[in-house]
């Protein structure tokens, strides 16, 4: 009796608190062990989806019928025109004759792959048309009827004004397969979203007074949702695109599904690519995908390089808008980035688009009047150690790219500003009391590994070596001193730039120490990054560790990609043999990769010719920053240098005729 008394005590408590849990988050604990076991469903097949035939016949078919309503809109405007005497006096080109109109029976002829149409799944057709100014709604027809009754459906949508020949080359066609079964989840996700899988999952809302609604899985990531949001966005967008009434989509019954995607490689058409968390595969990493990036990269800094040498500094990709803001040390970097990209590929324009950023920088710097001849510059009302270490990077790059365009008396002029900077302990001041203005006593991570960076591309102009030893000084501080009390290292900070320098340093004044705690940094960002390809979704392998709530942010995978290599082209020399650090970088630039904008993964993008080379700040927000693109360029082309032996040499030293400053 004791005994039953003593269990009935333990048992009615432990009954009570799962009939609490169970209230309250049993639908969050049944959601997330559902997506445990669809995970493992999925984990048997590939991230992105086969080729198909049947898919690729439908795009294609789509793309015949859609570019046969253009011409046929701009034959019969031209037409009509010519009726009302509008025609140009003298205009005697012949008429164009009409093509035939295709049918279901021709388009079965000429692509019979849709046969595979009749299989009963389901699937949805998107229309996608670029249009400067703002964020685009895709127009989406469900393919129950087939092929030329969506492609019909979408036509209606377009509005008269739009009926233009260019249409066919703003358009896009996406096209889903509804994979496996629906299955319910929690109102908005669950905590956090947690049930959802952002890019992956979408939402069917069902109602008896509508068709099914189908919210697709890539337009979170087109339209920055977190998975949180997801919910609630599908029942907006059903609102906006399937005309529900706002009480009815409360009332809908939802579940999650997830599909099966291609698009078509460009717009105005090209071959189906798989589609999975709104982007596409960029493949195997090679020296030829790698130049073409890079070119890409150059390109769109170019473009964004105004006539006074000032850049584009935020550039919101999917609402086509301008950030605000400048920041000249990012102004330098840019432009070092530049300068990287032209020696790939050298182009006039990117050359003079950098000459024009150079110019820019110029206006900032001062000469220091307590310091003749010294030079720093000013971002805003600081001089910033950091400014003049990536001004000296980018006249070094200048030189290297066009030699005498740049003032070598003001380029030592900066090196002895820096070295001005330095403590006898090698130390680095990060900021210059000039006459008192922005004094302050914070110390930067960065900007000490930037100066370094700087000097030593100085000694790779010049040969003199004293900037060699003014760098070892500085880098021997920071190695065996930063963060460092009572012998103990108390942190490893993640500093991309130092990496770099201790790298170029090693090959002109190796030393074992140095060496090693290059090493060590890259293993420190290697830890926070996603680098296990058998527990990574494989679009996030190379990507940091990030939280539920939001996606990995892409645009630091930039900077570290340059540390990454760096460390990388320091293994080849000192660890034959090793590849640790070379399969960091590698990982790291696939994500890279996967987050620049370009022909295959732009389809939602308003402005795709102005995007083109950017790169975004997460898989699912296309904001993008000049330093954004900076960094992963700097890191491609770091890359680039240590898988082709003919790809231009990151830290290259000038040969003995053509250095200039050097000391006599």
């Amino acid at each position: 009796m004791k005994w039953s008394i003593v269990l009935a005590g333990f048992l009615v408590p432990l009954a009570l608190a799962w009939a609490v849990v169970n209230g309250e988050w049993g639908h969050e604990i049944r959601a997330v062990g559902a997506r445990g076991e669809l995970s493992e469903r999925y984990a048997q097949e590939p991230f992105f989806p086969p080729e198909d035939p049947t898919a690729s016949a439908t795009l294609l078919a789509a793309r015949a019928i859609w570019d046969h309503k253009v011409d046929e809109a701009v034959r019969s405007a031209a037409e009509a025109s010519a009726a009302e005497g509008d025609a140009a006096e003298g205009d005697e080109a012949a008429p164009v004759e009409a093509a035939p109109a295709p049918t279901s029976d021709s388009l079965r002829t000429r692509f019979p792959d849709l046969a595979g149409l009749d299989d009963g799944k389901e699937r949805i057709l998107s229309l996608y048309i670029a249009a400067p100014g703002g964020p685009i709604d895709p127009r989406v027809a469900r393919l129950d009827d087939g092929v030329l009754a969506a492609v019909e459906m979408l036509w209606e949508t377009t509005k008269s004004r739009e009926r233009v020949a260019e249409l066919k080359s703003r358009s896009r066609f996406k096209l889903d397969q509804v994979q496996g079964d629906y299955r319910s989840f929690p109102e908005d996700g669950g905590y956090s979203g947690v049930a959802l899988d952002e890019g992956l999952d979408g939402v069917r809302l069902q109602h008896s007074k509508y068709p099914d609604f189908h919210y697709l899985p890539s337009w979170a990531i087109e339209r920055k949702i977190d998975r949180k949001g997801i919910h609630g966005r599908a029942r907006k967008t059903a609102r906006s695109l399937g005309d529900w009434k706002k009480s009815h989509t409360k009332d809908a019954e939802f579940h999650a599904f997830r599909t099966r995607a291609w698009v078509e490689g460009d717009h105005g058409g090209g071959p189906a690519l798989p589609v999975a968390r709104g982007n596409v595969d960029p493949g195997e990493i090679t020296p030829e995908l790698l130049r073409h990036r890079i070119g890409l990269a150059a390109g769109y800094m170019t473009r964004e390089t105004g006539s006074d040498g000032k850049m584009t500094y935020g550039y919101d990709v999917e609402d086509d808008k301008l950030g605000s803001g400048y920041n000249l040390l990012r102004h330098a970097g840019s432009v070092y980035s530049m300068l990287q990209g032209y020696r790939v590929q050298p182009d006039p324009e990117v050359l003079e688009a950098s000459k024009r950023g150079i110019d820019y920088y110029r206006q900032k710097m001062r000469e220091d009047d307590a310091n003749p001849g010294e030079w720093f510059v000013l971002d805003g009302k600081r001089a910033k150690l950091g400014g003049i270490g990536l001004g000296l990077c980018m006249m070094a790059e200048m030189e290297k790219a066009s030699p005498g365009y740049v003032d070598m008396d003001i380029v030592l002029g900066m090196a002895r500003h820096i070295e001005r900077m330095m403590l006898p302990s090698g130390e680095l001041l990060s900021f210059y009391d000039w006459q008192g203005k922005g004094v302050t006593n914070r110390k930067s991570i960065f900007y000490s590994g930037e100066a370094l960076l700087g000097l030593l591309r100085v000694y790779q102009l010049t040969g003199d070596e004293h900037w060699l030893d003014v760098a070892e000084r500085g880098s021997d501080f920071l190695v065996d001193r930063r963060w460092v009390s009572m012998g103990i290292r108390l942190y490893v900070p993640l500093d991309a730039w130092l990496i770099q320098a201790l790298e170029e340093l090693d090959r002109v004044r190796p030393n074992d120490r140095r060496a090693w705690y290059a090493f060590e940094l890259s293993e420190a960002i290697a830890r926070r990054k996603m680098m296990d390809a058998d527990l990574t979704p494989p679009d996030m392998v190379g990507a940091g560790v990030s939280g539920i709530r939001s996606l990995p942010h892409a645009a630091t995978a930039g900077a570290f990609g340059e540390a990454l290599s760096a460390a990388a082209r320091l293994e080849a020399r000192n660890r034959p043999g090793e590849t640790r650090h070379r399969d960091f970088a590698m990982k790291n630039a696939s994500f890279q990769l996967r987050n620049q904008f370009h022909p295959g993964n732009n389809w939602h993008v308003p402005n795709p010719a102005r995007a083109l080379g950017a790169f975004r700040e997460r898989p699912d927000d296309s904001k993008t920053r000049n330093d954004h693109v900076q960094h992963n360029l700097s890191g491609l082309f770091g890359l680039l240098d240590l898988l082709d032996d003919s790809a231009p040499d990151i830290g290259a030293m000038l040969p003995a005729e053509k250095r200039r400053g050097a000391a006599q």
